[in-house]
Parts: C-alpha cells; sequence; structure tokens
C-alpha cells in the first residue's frame, strides 16, 4: 500500500493554477481563431447562397448552401459555448484549490514559474 500523498502548498496549487491558467489561454486564443474562421465561412455561404437565389429556377445548390449556412451557424454557436466556459475556469480552479482571492498567482516568466525541460530546437 502506498504511503498517503502529503498536502499540497500554496506555492505548488498556485503553481499548477498558473500553468491551467496559460493553457486556457492558449486554448481561448484557439476558440477565437475557430470563431473568427466560421464567420467568415457563414459569411461566404450567405454571399453563396445570394447568388444562386437570383436564379429564379428551383436549385439544388441553393437547398445545399442554406443547409450549410444552418450547420456553421450551428457549429459557431457550439465553439462559442466552449469559449465562454473556458472563460470562469481559472477562477473556478482557483476557488476549488482554495486560494484566497486576489491572490496573485506566479509570473510565468518569474523565478517562482517551474520551468520545463529545455527544447532541443527539433520541435514537436
Amino acid at each position: 500500500m502506498p504511503p498517503p500523498a502529503s498536502p499540497l502548498s500554496l506555492e505548488a496549487i498556485a503553481t499548477r493554477l498558473a500553468a491551467l491558467d496559460a493553457g486556457q489561454a492558449a486554448m481561448n486564443g484557439a476558440l477565437g481563431l475557430m470563431l473568427d474562421t466560421l464567420h467568415v465561412q457563414t459569411i461566404l455561404l450567405r454571399k453563396l447562397g445570394e447568388f444562386a437565389a437570383e436564379d429564379s429556377a428551383p436549385s439544388p445548390l441553393l437547398k445545399t448552401l442554406q443547409g450549410l449556412t444552418a450547420a456553421i451557424m450551428d457549429l459557431d454557436a457550439s465553439v462559442g459555448d466552449v469559449e465562454r466556459k473556458f472563460d470562469g475556469l481559472a477562477q473556478l480552479l482557483s476557488v476549488a484549490f482554495g486560494v484566497p482571492p486576489g491572490e496573485g498567482l506566479p509570473d510565468p516568466n518569474g523565478p517562482d514559474w517551474q520551468q520545463g525541460p529545455a527544447m532541443d530546437g527539433k520541435g514537436g
């Protein structure tokens, strides 16, 4: 039977929260880029739909474009929901770990930040 784990220090918790905060910021950035792309695709699909609607005959292309536009708009709303959920994650984790409000997290570039292993320049 392994020995019981020792409780985490406030510094260790703050370090973990800072790492989670940095990861959340990266995910929010990626989600923002996805939203930007979805907005551009929605505009493009709407324009294509307008051009297809100019033809007086019923068009399967128009129906397909309308379906694609609706799907992209649904996806856009879903990604926006995910982004909003990530917005409050760091605060929720701080409360869950019992970090007092206003307690500063370590500066990710400061001396308290635990750096990962050095990169070898090969990427990946």
